[in-house]
């Protein structure tokens, strides 16, 4: 079974922004198949939301081309998680702690403390690549 990894909205965003870059090659491996995101319904808002910013100039075609393309499959449903400094980055380690392999992927590490982390690995892209080398 490919691992269930939930990534933070700034990963999608850097991974459109810098298409050399390690969010992109994030990206490469996960249409490779070698892992799946996981998403709520309140991350896909997120998501929906950040990539139509007017200071992107993506507009809203390219939210919906994304948001289409989320797997179905890879749906869960949110567990109760800690209070973060920053309410909206909650539902991100919520769906985390849905997965089996509680794997978070932001740019931000800051953003959730290690004491509220409730069990889940805060790691960067970058981390991401070289456990999916590994």
């Amino acid at each position: 079974m490919k691992p269930l990894w939930v990534l933070d909205t700034n990963i999608v965003v850097s991974a459109l922004l810098t298409p050399e870059g390690a969010c992109a090659a994030l990206f490469e491996h996960m249409r490779m198949g070698r892992f799946a995101m996981a998403w709520t319904p309140a991350i896909a808002r997120e998501y929906s939301e950040v990539l139509q910013r007017p200071k992107f100039g993506w507009g809203q075609s390219l939210a919906a081309n994304f948001l289409a393309q989320l797997p179905v499959d890879a749906l869960v449903s949110p567990a109760p998680a800690p209070e973060l400094p920053d309410r909206n980055d909650e539902p991100f380690l919520a769906a985390a702690l849905a997965t089996p392999d509680r794997v978070l992927v932001t740019g931000n590490i800051k953003d959730y403390p290690p004491a509220r982390r409730a069990g889940v690995k805060i790691i960067t892209a970058r981390e991401a690549l070289e456990l999916l080398a590994g």
